[in-house]
């Protein structure tokens, strides 16, 4: 038997640090953005770990694929208490939003990914 943890890594060009803090931290309220040190790494991580459980590493690295629009790759899925609130926080923000018939709301991250988000309670 096999199942799909809970924690994410990606890859951000370095410029894209504070957007994504912002994002994370302030837009969506997941708590403190923590940077990490990692030996062997140029730069330290961002790591974002959330309320409902799970967490996000961000590596930074030039080589990352970055966009200004959507990535035709991983859409990830955001599990809030109160999505309609997240979303409206994103709207405000005039974050991105992608459309696309999977679900009502998907956005996209500094850099190209996608993100959607839906009820923690189902």
């Amino acid at each position: 038997m096999i199942g799909l943890g809970n924690n994410v890594h990606v890859f951000a060009k370095p410029h894209r640090r504070e957007a994504m803090r912002h994002l994370f931290e302030d837009l969506l309220q997941c708590g403190p953005v923590v940077t990490i040190d990692h030996p062997g790494m140029a730069e330290p991580m961002l790591i974002v770990r959330f309320p409902q459980g799970g967490s996000l590493s961000i590596e930074f690295t030039p080589d990352a694929s970055d966009s200004e629009e959507p990535r035709l790759a991983t859409w990830l899925e955001l599990r809030a208490q109160e999505p309609i609130a997240a979303i409206d926080a994103l709207r405000s923000a005039r974050i991105r939003e992608v459309k696309h018939p999977g679900h009502p709301y998907y956005f996209m991250a500094p850099g190209g990914l996608v993100f959607t988000i839906v009820s923690a309670t189902p």
